[in-house]
C-alpha cells in the first residue's frame, strides 16, 4: 500500500515539476539558474522544475507571483490535469 502510495505521488509530481519548468523558463527564469551564459538549455525542464520549487520558500514576492500565476494557468489550461484536478461543483 505504501510503495503505490509513493508511485502515485510520484506520477503527479514529475509531470507537474516538469510544467513548473517549463513555465518559469518561459517566464525567463531558466537563467537564473544556469551558471553559465549559454544559450541553449542546460537543465531538463524537470530539472528546473526541481530547483525552482527549492526556491519557492525564499523567492522574493517580484518573482514568485509571476510563477505561481503562469503556473496556475499552465496547469488549468493542461488536459492532462483538468479531470483529475477538477473541483466537484
Amino acid at each position: 500500500m505504501r510503495r503505490d502510495r509513493r508511485r502515485l505521488v510520484s506520477a503527479f509530481a514529475m509531470p507537474l515539476l516538469t510544467l513548473l519548468g517549463a513555465v518559469g523558463e518561459s517566464l525567463g527564469m531558466d537563467r537564473l539558474l544556469k551558471s553559465n551564459t549559454a544559450r541553449t538549455r542546460s537543465h531538463s525542464l524537470f530539472r528546473q522544475g526541481c530547483m525552482l520549487y527549492d526556491l519557492i520558500p525564499t523567492m522574493p514576492e517580484h518573482r514568485l507571483a509571476p510563477l505561481t500565476a503562469a503556473f496556475a494557468n499552465a496547469v488549468s489550461h493542461a488536459s492532462e490535469f483538468s479531470s483529475l484536478l477538477a473541483q466537484p461543483e
